[in-house]
């Protein structure tokens, strides 16, 4: 629920939007620590090199969206960039990318953290993301999960 947390006052003042909500439905935002890029794509794309080449269009979405804390760089420049342009991204299935930490459970977050750290492919994860210092699940020989 990172960026939940992060624009809620975009959400207080747009209680019908769904930027920040869980998935399936919700806009959660990015995390960076997979990506697949299609750089031939990223270099032709006029929409996408503007932003690059232009500032002020990724500080108008600063300023609308009310993300007056940018602290994860690229991960938050994509997020901010699929909020107007989700054309854009082809967003990868939890299981490339399987958050491990639980920081954010109980930090006024309990409604919905089931929602956002569920992966419902938890025997066919590809790539574990031990983010917060989480120590990465043991594997045994026939693919149960040792927690």
């Amino acid at each position: 629920p990172v960026y939940r947390h992060l624009l809620w006052s975009y959400r207080r003042e747009h209680l019908d939007t769904n930027i920040g909500d869980p998935p399936p439905n919700g806009i959660t935002g990015f995390n960076s620590g997979v990506l697949l890029l299609n750089l031939n794509r990223i270099r032709q794309s006029t929409l996408f090199n503007s932003y690059l080449e232009n500032p002020s269009l990724i500080e108008q979405l600063i300023h609308k969206y009310h993300f007056d804390h940018p602290h994860l760089g690229d991960q938050d420049f994509y997020t901010l960039l699929s909020f107007e342009h989700n054309e854009l991204f082809f967003i990868l299935p939890c299981y490339w990318n399987r958050q491990l930490c639980t920081w954010w459970k109980g930090k006024g977050y309990d409604d919905v953290w089931e929602n956002y750290f569920n992966c419902n492919n938890e025997q066919n994860i590809y790539l574990y993301h031990g983010n917060c210092n989480t120590p990465i699940p043991k594997r045994t020989l026939d693919e149960k999960l040792e927690l």
